[in-house]
């Protein structure tokens, strides 16, 4: 297991650097109207650096103090949490790309309250029918700022 978190903090360490040179690449300092299109992801990549940075220090003096584990990367029994939360947001992004986000989330919510959660349906329903819609009045209608639509999009409009 240590070998994974040592190879996971490096990885990371790589997304840091990364991110640095891309935010160099485009601007990262302040200019004459505000930051350049750079300055945040520069220091996102910063922060990113320094912390796996550190993470890999200590995962590497750890590994050499006390070796590689023989402990299991996923414990027993445990990949199945981990599987009732990927399956359906794998699910949610598909269902994205044909009904909308709206729609999307409606059915997310839905199921995942539903199956996950154990709720009753007198919650379920008006949870997961008044998010999408609050979600729409904020963003569509407020802000005007459009949320995807999806291939469906165009032909499912709600009433508000």
């Amino acid at each position: 297991m240590r070998k994974a978190e040592l190879f996971t903090s490096l990885f990371f360490v790589v997304i840091g650097i990364i991110t640095i040179a891309d935010a160099v690449r485009v601007g990262f300092r302040w200019g004459s109207s505000g930051p350049e299109a750079g300055w945040f992801p520069f220091y996102l990549g910063v922060g990113t650096l320094i912390c796996s940075g550190v993470i890999t220090v200590k995962n590497l003096a750890r590994f050499k103090r006390e070796g590689a584990s023989s402990a299991r990367l996923i414990p027993e029994g445990a990949l199945t949490p981990i599987l009732w939360v990927l399956l359906p947001s794998v699910g949610m992004v598909l269902l994205t790309e044909v009904l909308g986000l709206h729609m999307a989330a409606a059915v997310f919510l839905a199921f995942y309250m539903r199956a996950v959660g154990k709720i009753g349906w007198l919650t379920v329903a008006p949870v997961s029918l008044l998010t999408p819609a609050a979600m729409y009045i904020v963003f569509d209608r407020l802000f005007l700022i459009p949320l995807p639509g999806g291939m469906l999009g165009s032909y499912i409009h709600l009433p508000f």
